[in-house]
């Protein structure tokens, strides 16, 4: 059986190596009126690859026509994008993050999990962005501002996440937002684990990666050997993140 799934993985691998020959590297950066925009994830749901953007939103990735990208962070609604011609001709791709309520992003800066400015005044232009149907589709998971369907409400889910994260953790004085793990992840597993393995909304797959990456079993699983290991770890934390989530459904 391990044989077989070994030869599946290989043939996945092979197959996603010649796609990517007739993609280009996409220069990107991801940015806000008025915060800085930092630990993004980025999905090309395509191509089956992923990558982080550390330094000022910006990241790069292969893309080529009508391939999807979804960007997931923190203190950002996430967005989907279709790249299209124009997108590839330009030396850098300039794409616009809404920010969350001003609640989300004082919670976040208090618990030190990023070091970004309280929302001024100023992010109010963020509600002048109207997405382009065709590049970016409606997100059913966002409805009223902070609130996840069925009744979750992300500003409880993170503050909830946090607590879990502190008793894990007593002696760390800053949890992890982007590291070792997350790279790992980004390079290993790809979007459609994520939405039909774990159902994980897009607002969710950058901070159930934190929740993962602050397990002091991260770690060791940095240093498997094989997806396997990494694919079972992430189902297993899965189950706890869900814990969580339902919690703020009741």
């Amino acid at each position: 059986m391990k044989t077989f799934l070994s030869l599946l993985f290989s043939f996945v691998f092979i197959s996603t190596g010649f796609s990517q020959a007739s993609r280009k590297q996409l220069r990107a950066q991801a940015v806000n009126d008025s915060l800085k925009v930092e630990n993004l994830i980025i999905f090309n749901v395509n191509a089956h690859v992923g990558t982080v953007a550390k330094y000022e939103g910006a990241f790069t990735i292969p893309a080529r026509v009508n391939d999807t990208l979804v960007l997931s962070g923190f203190v950002f609604k996430s967005k989907k994008i279709v790249i299209t011609q124009d997108d590839l001709d330009q030396d850098v791709l300039k794409i616009p993050m809404q920010a969350y309520p001003n609640q989300l992003a004082e919670v976040l800066v208090e618990q030190k999990m990023i070091k970004a400015p309280k929302i001024n005044p100023r992010a109010e232009s963020d509600k002048k962005y109207f997405d382009d149907r065709q590049s970016s589709p409606k997100n059913t998971v966002m409805i009223n501002h902070n609130a996840i369907e069925n009744g979750a409400d992300f500003v409880r889910m993170y503050k909830d996440v946090l607590k879990i994260l502190r008793k894990k953790n007593p002696k760390k004085s800053e949890l992890n937002s982007g590291g070792d793990f997350t790279e790992l992840v980004m390079q290993k597993i790809n979007y459609t684990f994520f939405k039909n393995s774990l159902k994980l909304p897009d607002d969710q797959i950058r901070l159930f990666l934190v929740f993962c990456e602050n397990d002091p079993k991260a770690k060791k699983i940095t240093k498997a050997s094989t997806n396997f290991e990494l694919m079972d770890f992430l189902v297993n934390e899965n189950e706890e993140f869900q814990q969580i989530v339902a919690a703020q459904k009741n």
